[in-house]
Parts: structure tokens; sequence; C-alpha cells
């Protein structure tokens, strides 16, 4: 998706309303317009970078700053006993908009949203050969 047509670039541009939260020069943070929860916002780059694959590193240390205030500020309001911060890389990941953006959604033990394992997830311990051979494989993948 184009820059010009990317429903997050709009919103910086002021094309499409949104209810901010926050903005500096490098960010903004606004409500998401279809939240799972109430107090369900969105933190995003002014500039536009599909996803955590093509971001520059000093962008996501200004973000990862902001996302830590909005995290609070959203606890905070809705009194929610956490706060659930998911960002999705690509289709495979669940991702629908192409412009990088961190959710952060207010969640409680029983809420109906949430990261959840799957059933027997903690039944079988991995095998640690397997994950040494994992961890050898993403420390070269430079």
């Amino acid at each position: 998706m184009s820059e010009e047509n990317c429903i997050f670039c709009k919103i910086i541009r002021g094309e499409i309303p949104s209810s901010v939260i926050f903005e500096d020069e490098q960010s903004i943070a606004f409500m998401d317009a279809f939240p799972v929860a109430e107090g369900h916002c969105l933190l995003i780059p002014r500039k536009h970078y599909v996803n955590m694959f093509d971001v520059d590193p000093d962008v996501v240390a200004h973000l990862a700053k902001n996302l830590v205030d909005l995290t609070k500020r959203v606890q905070k309001a809705t009194g929610s006993e956490g706060v659930l911060n998911i960002v999705a890389n690509g289709e495979g990941a669940g991702q629908d908009v192409f412009h990088l953006h961190f959710h952060a959604i207010p969640r409680n033990k029983d809420s109906p949203f949430g990261f959840k394992f799957p059933p027997g997830y903690r039944e079988t311990i991995a095998d640690r050969e397997d994950l040494d051979q994992m961890a050898e494989k993403i420390r070269e993948s430079t």
C-alpha cells in the first residue's frame, strides 16, 4: 500500500479525523476506530513504515518510550487489570493495515479478547537441542 492510500498516513495528514491522545515530531497516539475493548488505542510513527521489517531502529526506540507512556495512561484511565501491547508484522501475523502500529488494549482476566496460548501449551517442554539449533539459526540470520 502506498503512503498516498494508507489510512494511517491519511490520519497523520488530517484527511481522516481521529481522537488524538498525544503526538510529537515522530509519532502519534490515537483511539482505534474499531476497538476490541474500551480504551483500545494505537501508536504509530509519522513516517510510513510497513512494519518492524523495514523500520529505522531509532524510530522504534522513540516509539518504545511513547508506548510505555501510552500503556500506563490506558491502564490508569480504564482501571483495567492489564494492558496488552501488540504489533503484527506481515499478513501471516494478522497485519491488515500496512503502516507500522502498536496496539494498547486494556484487558482484564475475563476479557474475551487477548493473547491466549493453545490447549496443551505447557504439557511438553521443547527439546533443548531443537531450541539450541533454532537459537543458532536466529543468531546467524543478520
